[in-house]
């Protein structure tokens, strides 16, 4: 049995690939999701501590895991790590695909998000966007309590939520989802007035060469937050074909 991890672009990707092979599977999120789930698929939903992906691979029976979830949830990460490693399960990590790093002065990267914090108040950019997503507004709070930040997050009540536990402005929310396009994101720069963008190194389904060419086309500096390093046991696919070469690859 496969064990997928998903909640995103990539796990419907996955799950329609394991279908069309016929390959039956588990698919799991870390919140509840609407997901069309084909012929042989499983859902559950829920984050798992090291001990309850333990017990629940040993009791389905899990041969492979395929790690689709988002490149910044560092837990999971760590958590697939350890348990495939304990329990010799392979893992194959869907990877997103990345634009090339453009050597632009415009277009910074960094390690964490204290060094961005470093970096916007030694720049003295104000106000300043955040694309980085509502999970994340406590880690500005620093910028956010003394200068102007905007926050963009998804229109969704859980997410206001979670902002307002935060006590972040609400006025300066902006709720929505990512531009598709440089003219989107340009007009979204034009109304706020913002100097600087923060985002995540979020691959093209988080728009990241659209936020690239918005930033480079306002003039004004956009950093972007690495994803966090994989365990070195992981095997790296970015297509569904690959993927199920492994997967066939390890069960033969």
């Amino acid at each position: 049995m496969i064990l997928v991890f998903g909640g995103t672009t990539e796990g419907k990707l996955v799950l329609a690939a394991l279908a069309a092979a016929n390959q039956p599977c588990w698919y799991s999120s870390k919140i509840k999701i609407d997901v069309s789930l084909p012929a042989g698929a499983q859902y559950r939903y829920g984050a798992f501590t090291q001990e309850a992906l333990e017990a629940f691979c040993l009791e389905q029976h899990i041969t492979t895991i395929v790690h689709a979830s988002h490149p910044f949830a560092a837990l999971l990460h760590e958590t697939i790590g350890i348990v495939s490693q304990r329990l010799s399960i392979p893992v194959i990590r869907f990877e997103r695909h990345y634009p090339e790093t453009p050597l632009h002065p415009l277009v910074r990267y960094a390690d964490s998000y204290e060094e961005v914090l470093s970096a916007i108040h030694h720049g003295g950019y104000e106000p300043v966007l955040s694309l980085t997503g509502v999970q994340t507004i406590i880690r500005w709070r620093p910028y956010w309590e003394r200068k102007k930040m905007y926050c963009r997050i998804l229109p969704r009540d859980t997410s206001v939520a979670i902002a307002r536990d935060c006590e972040f402005p609400e006025e300066q929310l902006l709720l929505s989802f990512p531009g598709k396009t440089v003219e989107e994101e340009l007009q979204v720069v034009k109304e706020t007035g913002v100097q600087a963008i923060i985002t995540k190194e979020s691959g093209e389904s988080g728009y990241l060469s659209v936020k690239i060419d918005t930033a480079i086309a306002a003039g004004i500096p956009l950093y972007i937050i690495r994803r966090p390093a994989l365990p070195p046991h992981f095997v790296k696919v970015d297509t569904t074909t690959d993927m199920l070469k492994h997967i066939i690859h390890t069960a033969s």
